[in-house]
């Protein structure tokens, strides 16, 4: 008796964390709706609930990085115009509250595909889009791009190799290589969105000095000069796993991480 309700306690627990899932990702799927429906049919407020009002659109222009205001990017949609670009969502992975998504747009009067990378965070019970990554390319240059497919995930592991070793190792110049010099990191404390600026996190990694750290890639997608990785981040002495979702550009010939947003849990959970 006391066996079947042991198993009855398992089950039931496994359910309410199966349906705890598929409510988050309905969430995450009604904010990314909000954002391609916004854009497709000229909803400015649909995206204002679907970015954090803070939020940046990051590209590769020439072969340097710029930076677009969010608040602007939502000013120029004009109120009830449709606009002929197609979304859908390529995937939405996410851990506790934190969230990534990759969006595919199609645009055919100019024959374009945009790839958009997102990072999201679950602030005051919302999941909000804190930034975007875009990058463009012509219908013709897909296939072209599929033979560099492989030289582009070995050198964007290069980076993130840097990034993981650099932490463990206390290595402030490795984690220089790795990120964009005006990077933050992104979290939600007491249900509001924090942030990190990327020098003083890594101000706090003194040279020489190990860190009980043990990092992994999860996953890794990119699309031209544009990718998006998953990293595992164990730290045994603290008991806690840390989650990093990043957002990297390919700039003059190198694969730099422009934001990261994270998050954490116990070993237990």
């Amino acid at each position: 008796m006391k066996k079947t309700s042991q198993i009855l306690l398992i089950i039931s627990i496994l359910l309410s964390l199966k349906l705890t899932a598929q409510t988050e990702f309905k969430r995450i799927h009604s904010t990314l709706m909000k954002y391609i429906e916004g854009t497709a049919n000229g909803n400015p407020d649909k995206l204002r609930e679907a970015f954090q009002k803070d939020f940046k659109l990051f590209l590769i222009d020439g072969d340097s990085l710029k930076t677009l205001d969010g608040a602007g990017y939502i000013n120029r949609v004009e109120k009830g115009k449709k606009y002929n670009r197609i979304g859908r969502i390529v995937s939405i992975d996410y851990e506790n509250d934190a969230a990534s998504a990759k969006i595919e747009v199609y645009f055919p009067e100019r024959k374009k595909i945009a790839t958009d990378y997102l990072l999201l965070l679950k602030i005051k019970g919302q999941w909000k889009i804190i930034h975007k990554l875009i990058n463009l390319k012509n219908y013709k240059e897909i296939n072209d791009l599929v033979s560099t497919e492989k030289m582009g995930i070995d050198d964007i592991n290069q980076t993130l190799t840097h990034y993981i070793e650099g932490t463990a190792n206390s290595e402030p110049k490795r984690l220089k290589r790795a990120f964009h010099k005006d990077f933050n990191l992104y979290y939600v404390k007491n249900d509001t969105l924090s942030v990190i600026p990327g020098r003083k996190y890594i101000g706090n990694f003194k040279k020489g000095k190990k860190n009980n750290r043990i990092g992994k890639v999860l996953s890794l997608d990119h699309e031209n000069n544009a990718g998006l990785g998953k990293i595992q981040v164990l730290m045994p002495g603290r008991n806690r796993i840390a989650i990093d979702y990043l957002l990297l550009l390919k700039i003059k010939g190198e694969w730099k991480i422009i934001h990261k947003s994270f998050t954490s849990k116990s070993y237990e959970n």
